[in-house]
């Protein structure tokens, strides 16, 4: 088939509009779905009716505990994988994949990987944390296969000192992992003086911050750095990097999803792959912009920028802060990783903060004035914590250094909760 990444626009949407109709059809054989499309006329005459079906959230899309809710699949038969969907949250839900559509999700993944500039030949460590019904190592190892790379399924699932020990001893040139572990592999072997040689790193997950990629750059100065891919577990693939994106830059993925922007900023995607349990206009929680220079690669498949997400600004009485702001003060400090957790808990009436970051070295771990230097800068640099403090009833700023990996990963997925919020 011809790659529509590079067609023009008209051609791209007839594809997606007979996919999408593909899509509708089949959903309404979910109880879900036949409920909420009733009165709706199907098929679709074109991408821009797509607007007037109603914009679904996570939860209705997956289930509660140990169960899944019959009513949203369209089928139980014929094979499937069961994932979790709850990230970060720590709340167990699930979607189910045909084994066919997560083939194709596999296939999305392989696509943007290639685009990026993962090759064949390369020796690629997985240092993604596998198991516990997540999608990360799966996917990425079934993408890497079809790519050709060399692979290394190293995970994420021993001590940081034993990955490096394998690290060092199978010499990747391209290394994958989710922001945190790639940190912690970065403070390793600077600790042990290992020289790994890394030339590229895929980021999973969640992207780097620009403190994160500035820290890795200084330890690995060749390497290049993109995004493994941008998705979601309840819709699969939306998003990928050519060589020419940076930060959080994204092309659509459009074999695979439509991509919409709400008013408000916020991404509601489509799979179009999705048959089983359909992810139809679904909010993903990420907001973003369009982008609307073309790109250097020469696919016209329209391009976004991920920004901000809601739950990373800290809203108070008088004004917010963002977990950006707070990053970057951190980031002045060398003596610290670029990797922090931020607690709210209620004193009274009054808001306590704690703040812990990992250390860099050993050196700074419980070190009184780099604490108080850290205190300092972050009251003079975010008006949240210094200026108007008293009228955000903020009571109490504490800034704990602790050792690298001191702050608790999910078990999971290893990824951090970076924001812990006890006020309500």
């Amino acid at each position: 088939m011809t790659d529509i990444h590079y067609a023009d626009i008209n051609t791209a949407e007839m594809y997606q509009l007979e996919k999408l109709n593909q899509i509708l059809s089949s959903a309404t054989e979910a109880p879900f779905y036949k409920k909420r499309y009733k009165g709706i006329e199907l098929p679709l005459k074109n991408i821009g009716e797509l607007s007037a079906l109603p914009v679904i959230d996570k939860q209705s899309l997956c289930s509660e505990g140990q169960t899944c809710n019959n009513a949203l699949f369209t089928r139980t038969t014929g094979g499937f994988y069961t994932f979790s969907t709850g990230g970060t949250s720590g709340r167990m839900t699930f979607a189910r994949y045909g084994l066919d559509e997560f083939s194709e999700i596999c296939e999305g993944t392989a696509y943007g990987l290639a685009a990026c500039g993962i090759a064949p030949g390369d020796v690629v460590a997985n240092c993604i944390r596998a198991g516990a019904f997540w999608t990360g190592f799966l996917v990425t190892y079934r993408a890497l296969e079809q790519v050709r790379c060399n692979i290394l399924p190293i995970t994420d699932n021993q001590p940081i000192e034993r990955t490096l020990e394998f690290l060092e001893m199978m010499r990747p040139n391209t290394l994958f992992g989710i922001s945190p572990t790639l940190v912690q592999i970065a403070q390793e072997a600077c600790r042990r003086k290992v020289n790994l040689n890394i030339e590229k790193v895929g980021f999973a997950s969640t992207p780097l911050t620009t403190q994160q990629q500035d820290y890795l750059t200084a330890v690995w100065p060749d390497a290049t750095f993109h995004s493994a891919g941008y998705g979601a577990a309840e819709v699969g693939p939306i998003g990928f990097q050519c060589k020419h994106c940076t930060g959080t830059q994204h092309h659509i993925l459009q074999p695979h999803c439509i991509v919409e922007r709400d008013d408000d900023g916020g991404i509601i995607a489509t799979s179009l792959i999705r048959t089983m349990q359909p992810a139809i206009r679904m909010k993903v929680g990420d907001n973003i912009e369009w982008i609307d220079e073309p790109c250097p690669c020469g696919r016209t498949s329209p391009r976004f920028k991920l920004l901000q997400r809601s739950d990373e600004i800290l809203e108070f009485n008088h004004d917010a802060m963002s977990l950006e702001q707070i990053g970057s003060c951190l980031g002045k400090f060398k003596q610290l990783a670029p990797v922090f957790q931020v607690r709210l808990e209620l004193n009274g009436n009054e808001i306590d903060i704690i703040i812990r970051v990992e250390a860099g070295d050993c050196e700074a771990v419980d070190d009184y004035e780099l604490a108080s230097n850290v205190y300092r800068c972050l009251s003079e640099d975010i008006e949240t914590l210094g200026k108007n403090r008293e009228k955000n009833n903020i009571r109490a700023v504490k800034v704990l250094v602790v050792p690298t990996g001191g702050i608790p990963r999910i078990e999971a997925t290893g990824k951090i909760r970076r924001v812990i919020d006890k006020r309500f």
